[in-house]
């Protein structure tokens, strides 16, 4: 995964967790303690990404926090293989909170949008501590593929250290049909078989990198 500085097309996002920063957030726009969830965007903010066109399906936001003992964040995208198992297909995205940060907790939100050309990216700030955007590579276009659909995280996790959370899945098909996507697939990739490319990004809070 390359780390590359915020482009023209991720400023709506950037823009939209700076919106949610400076504001006051409803009671159930900010994850509770020791969850992730997703974060309910202000109609202001849904417009926003749409005028971008960020719509359902396309970008996802979410909000959490982290238990006191979670010092690092892992951002992991991998791809279904042939053998019917998950393979990595670019290094992780990692937020760190160093050792001057003792006093921080691991906590803000994170955003994920596709494109056309598969590739992810990825845009985290964490409260008090800055915040990084990454992207993994795009991949090939296939000239078969003719369905794709997805699944994002639509209820509250919670983070257990060291346990990936599976917050997308993205599936492309060569038929006339697809079956909805369930995100608890990720642990039974064996559901997904038969489909020309599944992308699976989870998310991982561990006390060391």
């Amino acid at each position: 995964m390359k780390r590359k500085h915020p482009l023209w097309f991720l400023l709506p996002l950037a823009f939209l967790l700076s919106l949610a920063a400076c504001s006051s957030q409803e009671p159930d726009t900010a994850a509770q303690e020791n969850t992730i969830a997703p974060y309910t965007l202000t109609q202001r903010e849904r417009t926003l990404l749409d005028a971008f066109g960020h719509t359902e399906g396309t970008a996802q936001v979410l909000s959490f926090q982290a238990p006191v003992e979670a010092r690092c964040l892992t951002i992991q995208t991998t791809q279904l293989g042939e053998n019917g198992q998950w393979e990595v297909v670019s290094a992780p995205a990692i937020a760190l909170l160093g050792e001057d940060q003792a006093d921080l907790s691991l906590s803000g939100l994170f955003t994920l949008s596709r494109a056309d050309n598969y590739a992810l990216t990825f845009h985290i700030v964490c409260d008090g501590a800055g915040g990084m955007t990454s992207q993994t590579d795009p991949l090939p276009p296939d000239p078969n593929t003719t369905m794709h659909t997805w699944a994002f995280l639509t209820d509250p996790q919670t983070i257990q250290l060291d346990q990936p959370i599976p917050v997308a899945l993205l599936a492309y098909g060569t038929g006339t049909s697809m079956s909805s996507l369930d995100l608890q697939s990720y642990f039974t990739p064996e559901d997904l078989a038969g489909l020309a490319l599944v992308q699976a990004v989870t998310v991982t809070f561990s006390e060391t990198l």
